[in-house]
């Protein structure tokens, strides 16, 4: 069964880095962007657009989240990468599991559909990852974590123990969510901030 990454920017190098880590090589790069047609990322070739994969056999061809996120204060900037992610879901594509092969995953983690686990990445015992998860590089799920479905837990961040991170929270680079705090649905942990209490679904904490 041949990989499809979608959308050819940014995080779409990072997604493939990960694939070819683990001897995946995409067949190549969907971007609805057509023009991008014939152009390569990571020496894999852009050769068509999001209508061309629609086009293709549900059971033969898997896919691979290539779009990555920008958060403001007010937004998680989530929307579009789920929105992507729930298109081709619907339709019965599948989005197998990522990890680069310098991530360290624990035997019982549990990961959803197109979680994606990126170089130096730590996921401990018993830690929940949703469908659709972005865990960065270099970041850290502690034991007993619960990250809900389509969230991004940046590079460099930190969940300790028993944090639960709502749908489509992002929890910013280098930012630290310490044992047992809960971030609800929608959330922004700024860059580099220390959450000692829960945040409201919608919320944000960090620096004014």
């Amino acid at each position: 069964m041949s990989l499809i990454v979608l959308c050819a920017g940014g995080h779409a190098r990072v997604v493939i880095e990960a694939l070819l880590s683990s001897g995946i090589r995409p067949a190549g790069i969907a971007d609805r962007d057509v023009a991008r047609i014939g152009s390569a990322i990571g020496g894999v070739k852009v050769t068509g657009s999001d209508d061309d994969v629609m086009k293709m056999a549900v059971d033969e061809v898997e896919l691979a989240n290539g779009l990555g996120n920008r958060a403001s204060r007010k937004d998680s900037g989530l929307s579009d990468r789920r929105a992507l992610f729930d298109r081709f879901d619907v339709l019965g594509f599948k989005f197998p599991v990522i990890a680069h092969a310098s991530a360290v995953i624990a035997s019982d983690a549990q990961l959803g559909d197109g979680a994606q686990v990126m170089a130096g990445a730590v996921i401990q015992p018993a830690a929940r990852i949703g469908r659709n998860v972005l865990v960065n590089t270099r970041a850290v799920v502690e034991h007993d974590c619960i990250v809900g479905d389509h969230a991004h837990v940046a590079p460099g961040a930190v969940l300790c123990g028993g944090v639960s991170i709502g749908e489509s929270v992002h929890v910013g680079a280098g930012a630290v969510v310490l044992v047992g705090v809960k971030v609800g649905a929608g959330a922004v942990v700024a860059a580099g901030a220390v959450v000692t209490k829960d945040v409201a679904a919608g919320g944000f904490a960090g620096n004014e």
